[in-house]
């Protein structure tokens, strides 16, 4: 029996270590991420350079610094190294001081069967977590290149809930907010808060409520908190939005973003944005380590009472995203914002972007670049071996 003073030592924290190209993200990446944490006390990330990526899979869509700067800004992400091996070994673990290795159980095989990771899993220092089905790449990519708007039509984020809370979620029902939903595993009649903006269609999702709860944010404002609001349609989520989102969490201590509908974005933007619908943004943009709370299907426009309910301190919009070949600000080739009530009422502030060219239309274009370097690549590389 321990004397009545003596000293307990300090448990010693798992450090687990996950790693990937971390290209164009998404809510499979965010899962893995959260699965991740829930396996140790740090969670240390590797990502790819880009020189190691090509020789296996086209060149990352992203570059190699937006991939690089974007990692930091998760909410389970401890600590990034960059430039990692592709396959780690024992060896790697030991110099970076970690105890096991995390992967999805889509564990790569080649020909004779054998893992890349079997050497990892003999010594006991893997831990598979489960690949959440969810969007891919390709998917994203396919609605990119093809123009579709099918992403935009489908099962309704309120599939499965309470009828208490699918009624929040219909046009001219409250405002609706991912602490709200996170309460309760979003079984139970979470509470109202007050009117909400009209929210032109139902919300668009594909039974993504509970993943939402899982990525949610419990953290209720107190008193003594400022509260920054943030609103956009965070498509494509990366980089740019991150940095912009921590610009806004600096002005205050409470951030709540507010994402718009499928329709709005559309009406903003036209073609078939947004590329991702509202779930798979509410979701991006809940894995954000700067976001407090989320208000899903948010209005256009704050008014007064929007504003009032949310207890808003401050209003700030990101500096618009310019368009590297037609210098246009995006969000102008159909409605805009004006955020006239915010400005009127002096608590508006605008941040410039860190990365005002990353654009879903660069994103697109890069795509298609790539693409045909690829299939050029690929050609070439067939007539060598005739």
């Amino acid at each position: 029996m321990s004397a009545p003073n003596a000293i307990v030592p300090e448990r010693k924290k798992v450090r687990g270590y996950l790693d990937g190209c971390f290209d164009i993200m998404h809510s499979g990446h965010y899962s893995a991420m959260r699965q991740a944490k829930a396996q140790c006390d740090i969670l240390v990330v590797g990502v790819y350079a880009d020189k190691d990526i090509v020789p296996d899979k086209a060149l990352p869509v992203m570059k190699q610094e937006e991939r690089y700067s974007f990692l930091k800004h998760l909410k389970w992400v401890d600590e990034v190294l960059y430039g990692v091996p592709v396959v780690p070994t024992k060896a790697f673990l030991d110099s970076i001081g970690v105890d096991f290795c995390i992967h999805g159980d889509n564990m790569p095989v080649n020909g004779k069967g054998r893992c890349a990771y079997d050497d990892l899993r003999d010594a006991g220092r893997l831990r598979v977590i489960k690949r959440v089905d969810c969007v891919t790449v390709t998917d994203l990519v396919g609605r990119l290149m093809v123009q579709t708007r099918d992403h935009l039509t489908g099962p309704r984020i309120d599939d499965g809930l309470d009828i208490h809370t699918r009624q929040m979620l219909t046009p001219g029902s409250p405002i609706c907010r991912v602490t709200d939903l996170a309460t309760n595993s979003i079984v139970s009649s979470p509470r109202i808060i007050s009117t909400s903006p009209t929210s032109s269609r139902k919300i668009l999702i594909t039974n993504m409520a509970k993943r939402i709860s899982e990525f949610a944010s419990r953290k209720t404002p107190t008193a003594d908190d400022v509260i920054v609001y943030i609103d956009g349609a965070f498509d494509m989520f990366n980089a740019g939005h991150a940095s912009t989102l921590e610009k806004a969490k600096a002005y205050g201590t409470y951030l709540i973003v507010g994402v718009f509908d499928d329709r709005t974005v559309n009406e903003m933007k036209g073609c078939n944005y947004p590329v991702m619908n509202l779930g798979e943004r509410v979701l991006n943009v809940c894995a954000c380590k700067h976001v407090d709370d989320v208000v899903i299907a948010a209005p256009l426009e704050a008014t007064e009472d929007f504003l009032r309910t949310i207890n808003a301190n401050l209003v700030v919009q990101g500096s618009k995203t310019l368009h590297p070949s037609a210098g246009v600000p995006c969000d102008e080739r159909g409605v805009h914002q004006k955020n006239d009530v915010p400005k009127r009422l002096g608590i508006f502030k605008e941040v410039v972007s860190d990365y005002p060219a990353l654009t879903v239309t660069t994103i697109a274009e890069r795509i298609a670049r790539n693409r045909m370097q690829y299939i050029a690549e690929r050609r070439e590389r067939s007539k060598s071996m005739q």
